[in-house]
């Protein structure tokens, strides 16, 4: 009858109720496991980041690793004879790119091809001579001591038919304890000279690669990652898998003219200030630890999870119609026969 058909409605009704509250318990408890899971495998990653890092710094204090002898491995010392500074290059050696400028409106810029892309109209790597080094200290090793290193290569011979550098010389200005903080260490200055040929036209290139220390002149806005400042704190190395020095005032050095990059392969350096001893300090690499879109990807999954979570309680609360029952009124006959 109607009467017992209604009871199985309002027993049906509650059994579905608590099936969608034990499916929404088992859904919760599967995000939490999967996101402890997510938790320990980040933790032990990040473990096995440390343990790499630190294989590398006793890697890199000793710039060998089991006999193998890095053949870019600078320490650069004055003229007492004393380290004031040390540059690894482990990936290889100075590389140089060939670009060259246009205008395009009233800017200056480098000529790109079709995708955006700069061309490259030449390449060389400095590894036919080895440098002579030197640096000169100003200062008494406190906050604003300057060290101007000097790295010069002579007597190169040509690696490219289009591009042949004969010698080189870079120049960097570290300063200590400034702009930025007064506890790191940052490049202040860098610039490059360059004697070459281009075609089989004499190219004698001189250009400022001091880095921009920011996303803007202000001091809240300095940065010590790629593309920005060369900057890391005292007593720690500055590591970048490949480093890369570029024109960054294209205005003063003209359109229509050839311009560089230069590229430093794997480039760990640190000065040497009054309480280092041997070797590197720990690395300060130029790549953040959580990069933009990793925390991209945690909001969007957070976001995606809150959106489920909702759309599986309102599921949850819904009621089966009972607008037309009337327990008090007569019950409702249907006919079983024809």
């Amino acid at each position: 009858d109607v009467c017992s058909f209604r009871s199985k409605l309002i027993l049906l009704d509650s059994l579905l109720q608590e099936k969608m509250k034990d499916l929404l318990r088992g859904t919760l408890l599967c995000f939490v496991l999967i996101n402890g899971l997510k938790a320990e495998s980040l933790g032990d990653g990040l473990a096995e980041g440390k343990l790499k890092a630190k294989a590398d710094i006793a890697q890199d204090n000793s710039a060998t690793d089991e006999g193998f002898v890095y053949p870019y491995f600078f320490e650069i010392k004055d003229a007492s004879n004393e380290i004031r500074a040390r540059l690894n290059l482990t990936k290889g050696p100075f590389l140089l790119d060939l670009v060259k400028t246009t205008t395009t409106g009233n800017k200056v810029v480098y000529v790109k091809n079709e995708k955006k892309q700069i061309i490259l109209f030449g390449n060389s790597s400095f590894q036919q001579t080895n440098p002579t080094t030197s640096a000169v200290v100003t200062g008494n090793g406190a906050n604003g001591t300057t060290i101007d290193i000097t790295i010069a290569y002579d007597g190169m011979f040509a690696t490219n038919s289009t591009f042949k550098v004969q010698s080189a010389e870079i120049k960097l200005s570290i300063e200590l304890g400034g702009p930025t903080r007064m506890d790191y260490w940052n490049i202040t200055a860098a610039s490059i000279e360059v004697n070459s040929t281009v075609n089989s036209t004499a190219a004698n290139l001189s250009l400022d690669l001091t880095p921009k220390f920011g996303y803007s002149s202000r001091t809240a806005d300095f940065a010590c990652t790629t593309g920005f400042g060369i900057c890391a704190p005292l007593g720690l190395c500055w590591s970048c898998d490949d480093q890369v020095m570029k024109p960054n005032n294209l205005t003063a050095v003209g359109t229509g003219n050839l311009a560089v990059f230069l590229h430093f392969p794997g480039m760990v350096l640190q000065p040497v200030t009054g309480n280092t001893t041997t070797g590197f300090g720990y690395n300060w690499d130029c790549d953040p630890l959580i990069p933009i879109s990793l925390w991209v990807s945690l909001l969007v999954t957070l976001m995606l999870a809150s959106i489920l979570f909702w759309a599986l309680y309102m599921l949850s609360a819904l009621q089966t119609p009972n607008k037309f029952d009337d327990p008090k009124g007569p019950s409702i006959h249907v006919p079983q026969a024809e």
